[in-house]
């Protein structure tokens, strides 16, 4: 992993189209952005804030998100994301988030992801799959 600075800043402009609806995640008859849909958009604009800061064979994993989704956004309006560096600590990775419409800011808060190495990270999730991996002690 090369230097990750602070001021580091990734960005995506979407429109909001019906699929991105909270009527889709079974909120009947709330036809405007939907929180997860932001989430989404959140982490990928800070993929993209260090994307060129990863090495071959690694990758960013978001271990916390934290927002405010403080105004709704209707189909057919164009959001303003961005995901900007403000700590960087090994391979920790903290953000803060915006997303603005054409008329405000509609969410905020904080984004944290981990820089790992994605093989031993893919290989570490499969040996999950094994069939002598007990369950913890706060899995029910």
């Amino acid at each position: 992993m090369r230097s990750i600075g602070e001021g580091q800043e990734g960005r995506l402009e979407q429109v909001v189209r019906p699929e991105h609806g909270a009527d889709r995640f079974q909120n009947a008859g709330v036809t405007v952005l939907a929180t997860p849909v932001l989430c989404h958009w959140f982490e990928s604009a800070a993929v993209r804030a260090i994307a060129e800061q990863l090495e071959p064979g690694e990758a960013s994993v978001g271990t916390r998100l934290s927002i405010e989704h403080l105004k709704a956004t209707p189909v057919g309006m164009l959001v303003r994301v961005s995901a900007r560096v403000v700590a960087a600590d090994g391979r920790r990775v903290n953000f803060e988030v915006s997303a603005v419409d054409d008329v405000e800011l509609v969410a905020r808060g904080t984004h944290e992801r981990f820089v790992v190495d994605l093989d031993r990270f893919l290989a570490e999730v499969q040996s999950k799959r094994a069939a002598d991996v007990k369950r913890g002690s706060d899995v029910r």
